[in-house]
């Protein structure tokens, strides 16, 4: 088992983290520390949901909690961008990104699933 900062998800899930992080603070003051700071800790979150998948035998329990902390992270950048607190290109990224995440922990899962052979 390899350390989780060297798996490509959690790259990524780096990325995020440090986009989510330029990214709120174009929103308005009253919500910073409401919702910015929600996608944030989210974003944390689901860095620290790569680092116990990696280490557990069960990984599918981790991994399908991550799966719906990349969820909420999307509906969250979606009422930013709906209500034009971050530009379209900014949640294109943000997006790009947690498909990302999202794909490789749907794969992760399934590997760890999987019967073997």
């Amino acid at each position: 088992m390899g350390m989780h900062t060297d798996l490509p998800i959690h790259k990524v899930a780096f990325d995020l983290l440090s986009l989510a992080t330029d990214i709120t603070r174009n929103i308005p003051r009253d919500l910073k520390a409401g919702l910015g700071a929600k996608v944030r800790d989210e974003c944390i979150e689901v860095m620290v949901l790569i680092a116990r998948a990696n280490s557990a035998r069960e990984k599918h329990l981790h991994l399908g909690t991550l799966v719906e902390r990349v969820q909420v992270i999307e509906f969250l950048l979606r009422l930013f961008k709906e209500k034009r607190f971050i530009s379209i290109p900014q949640y294109a990224s943000a997006i790009q990104l947690t498909a990302s995440i999202g794909k490789q922990a749907n794969a992760w899962k399934r590997s760890a699933t999987a019967p073997a052979t």
